[in-house]
């Protein structure tokens, strides 16, 4: 049976709002309840259908925890069902883990290391699965719509017809080559444990899924404890395409034929190699720029660099577009936000364990949230206050504001700072059940994964406080918004959603919030199948309206193993998809992604073809991008290389 959403509900408030008002006894003010913002009733569209809870298949959703043995260099798709608008151009990319059993891709032929052991089916050696998904080896999935271009016939081989790519697409898959990932690799084994007792842990939103607010080892540098799977966004801007981890180094994509060409120090602008970047990268729409963050941690002090890029990506002139700032004690910070002259981070105060700091720096053993929470308004290297830090603290109101999913921020008028985001409630979680493939029952998911609503937090610097309210109690993931808002007010949210409303379930459907009108509207496949972050996608010629574009999404197919790339109206969400595309294999749950809209990121089928024959071409030879650094013009090993090319000595 379909699941359709009804069109259009009244958006429901969760809880309270809350303010913290400076007063001489700094009292925690809690405030009216939401109901004058967002009403508590629902009420249907005449035309919509009633919404149906029905419970997901979770023996078809835990299909989606399976290593992906099979890569795709170059594939052409075409929908069956439905067909794909000519006004959809541009690529598609997105992140997530991929490889659950380590050492399950075999090297290249002519390795100097070869594995003593073959891969193996997921579940069948615990001495090489995972303990968590976001353990798992990140692969990248692009897919390319063409329009109504076809390759021009200089551009196509002489001696092969020039391939018809009107209304189709053509699909990408590839796990980054990080160096643990090539180590494991060439070994046939699991090489990276330094998170596994942390993992073992019952710590509700320190290993939360999907994503965990324990996300590295606390040892600092390059070493076999923090292990970068560069395996959480990926970000494609001024010609460049990286893949983001929280706790190392993004890596740097060939935007065609999705090949490894090495870490990224960002031109030179991270002036280490053992430095570490944020998860997150945020584009100013307005301005045309994008910013980096990374965090030094300490247990004490902790340092915020903030990375400021034009449309070149280079550095922007005012201050090298660099800041640096202070942060109390260790800054355990993965997410964030721009407006037009600020970057927002919200930092949960945690207590250190100085003694297991020392020893071991498992961030298990070592870190407890304290129950509240800051946020920082950091200004941007262009702005007058270049530097300029602000800080607040948030209300606490029974639960954590750690691991926020930061959707868009803007500035208001009188100066107000407003951001919404996915807000997790730990209280909601359970024992954790830390066992491939961790959520094969309702039960077992709710143990893993904590509550998630959608929240609106407004920062005022001129009185001081912090006020938040909740918008939804829906659960929801992967919050996005039309890019062309990123920076300023935007009016339409859109994010993957539980099927059981407000309880706690694996994301399923696609919602889209309307916060003017306090409405929604949604869109439910079956209960075997899955949706991942929702991506808007621009209409090409398209830039007046906030939703006249498309919102792309993967669907697993838990009962056949198989993904699809869905196409949907943004605004006509609830009539479900206009196209779906075979992706050719199953693709896990993932992570975030983009899309690059325009003729700059159309290349045609024969261009990508041509590519990834020459990537594979390199690889199998042996001649791998990422055994030198992507930044340096000349070749050398680095410490962690060490390990690969001499590890069965060391």
């Amino acid at each position: 049976m379909k699941l359709r959403a009804a069109a259009f509900l009244v958006l429901s408030s969760c809880t309270a709002s809350w303010a913290f008002q400076p007063s001489p006894s700094l009292l925690l003010l809690l405030t009216r309840p939401s109901t004058t913002m967002y009403a508590d009733t629902v009420a249907a569209a005449d035309a919509a259908q009633t919404t149906i809870s029905t419970t997901p298949d979770m023996t078809a959703f835990s299909n989606g925890y399976k290593t992906v043995f099979n890569e795709i260099s170059c594939a052409l798709a075409e929908p069956t069902v439905g067909a794909l608008p000519l006004d959809l151009v541009g690529t598609y990319y997105k992140c997530g883990p991929a490889m659950f059993s380590a050492g399950s891709i075999l090297p290249p032929k002519n390795s100097l290391v070869k594995p003593k052991q073959p891969p193996v089916p997921d579940g069948t050696d615990p001495s090489r699965t995972v303990k968590h998904p976001f353990e798992g080896d990140g692969a990248v999935l692009a897919i390319t719509f063409h329009g109504d271009k076809t390759a021009q016939v200089e551009d196509a081989n002489a001696n092969a017809p020039v391939v018809d790519t009107i209304g189709k697409a053509t699909v990408r898959f590839k796990f980054v080559r990080t160096n643990a990932f090539t180590n494991e690799r060439k070994k046939g084994k699991k090489l990276y444990t330094g998170m596994e007792s942390t993992r073992a842990m019952e710590n509700a939103i320190g290993n939360d899924i999907h994503l965990p607010f324990f996300r590295h080892h606390l040892m600092p540098g390059l070493n076999k404890l923090r292990k970068n799977t560069s395996n959480t966004r990926t970000v494609y801007f001024g010609k460049k395409l990286l893949s983001l981890w929280s706790g190392g180094l993004p890596y740097k994509l060939d935007s065609l034929a999705l090949s490894t060409e090495g870490r990224s120090q960002l031109g030179g602008v991270v002036k280490k190699e053992e430095s570490s970047l944020g998860g997150k990268a945020v584009i100013d729409a307005k301005q045309n720029r994008i910013l980096f963050y990374g965090i030094d941690e300490d247990s004490t002090s902790s340092q915020l660099n903030l990375y400021e890029f034009n449309a070149k990506f280079q550095s922007i002139k005012e201050n090298d577009g660099v800041v640096q700032v202070k942060l109390p004690g260790l800054a355990m910070i993965h997410d964030f936000a721009v407006t037009e002259n600020y970057a927002v981070f919200v930092q949960p105060l945690v207590k250190v364990n100085g003694m297991q700091y020392m020893l071991s720096k498992e961030p298990g053993k070592t870190v407890a949230l304290e129950g509240s929470s800051m946020v920082h308004l950091v200004s941007r290297a262009g702005s007058k206050s270049a530097g300029a830090l602000n800080s607040f603290q948030i209300p606490f109101d029974g639960f954590d504001d750690a691991n926020l999913q930061f959707i868009n921020a803007y500035e208001e008028e009188e100066g107000t700072v407003v951001f919404d985001a996915i807000r997790s409630d730990e209280r909601s979680k359970g024992t954790a059940n830390l066992q491939w493939p961790w959520a094969s029952s309702l039960s077992d998911y709710k143990s893993l994964s904590t509550k998630k609503s959608l929240w609106r937090y407004k920062v005022h610097p001129q009185k001081g406080f912090v006020s938040k309210d909740c918008l939804t109690d829906d659960q929801v993931y992967f919050g996005v918004i039309n890019g062309a808002n990123s920076g300023s007010v935007h009016r339409y949210v859109y994010a993957a959603a539980g099927a059981l409303g407000s309880e706690v379930a694996p994301p399923q459907g696609i919602v889209k919030y309307d916060l003017e009108s306090n409405t929604q509207e949604s869109w439910y496949p079956e209960s075997h199948e899955f949706c991942g972050e929702p991506m808007y996608a621009q209409r090409q010629g398209e830039t007046s309206s906030e939703d006249g574009g498309y919102i792309l999404s993967t669907l697993f197919n838990g009962r056949d193993e198989t993904s699809e790339l869905v196409v949907l109206r943004a605004n006509d969400l609830s009539q479900g998809p206009i196209a779906r595309i075979p992706i050719g294999i199953a693709v896990p749950h993932g992570n975030h992604g983009c899309f690059a809209s325009g003729e700059e990121s159309n290349w045609t089928y024969e261009e990508i073809e041509r590519r990834a024959k020459l990537a594979d071409k390199m690889e199998t030879r042996g001649s791998m991008w990422n055994e030198v650094k992507s930044d340096f013009s000349g070749l050398g090993l680095r410490f962690d290389d060490m390990e690969e090319y001499f590890g069965d000595l060391m």
